[in-house]
């Protein structure tokens, strides 16, 4: 089997590529029926990074964070909350990125869809269902 060379973007092929992405992710952030569209976007990238990167078995089996997403936790039922408590929120980048990730994780953490992972009965609860 030959191996087959690539060709790679040339820089100025890409500059314009992210140019054209760019200017039609701003079209659409501009026609979404939410305001305001960029805040929620990034609120609802850093729920959905959470969800893909804390889920139950990887984190026990890695060990390495304080937080997972309960088993059985479904994005949509993180998604039709935060739908209905985002007026509350007040989402917002005024105050920097950081103000809006913590007040994600904060909310994350109050409606349960992140858990801590101490002696809290979380991790026994699950390590039970398991053993049965």
């Amino acid at each position: 089997m030959a191996i087959r060379e690539v060709e790679l973007p040339t820089d100025l092929e890409r500059r314009d590529n992210v140019y054209r992405d760019i200017n039609e992710i701003i079209d659409k952030l501009n026609v979404l029926p939410v305001f305001p569209s960029l805040a929620w976007t990034y609120a609802w990238d850093i729920i959905r990074d959470k969800f893909e990167n804390s889920q139950w078995d990887d984190i026990i089996t890695e060990g390495f964070e304080d937080y997972a997403v309960p088993k059985g936790t479904e994005l949509k039922t993180i998604w039709d909350k935060f739908w209905t408590d985002v007026d509350s929120l007040g989402l917002s980048l005024e105050y920097g990125s950081e103000v809006l990730v913590e007040s994600i994780n904060d909310w994350l953490i109050d409606n349960d869809f992140l858990v801590l992972l101490d002696n809290d009965g979380w991790l026994d609860d699950e390590e039970e269902g398991t053993n049965e």
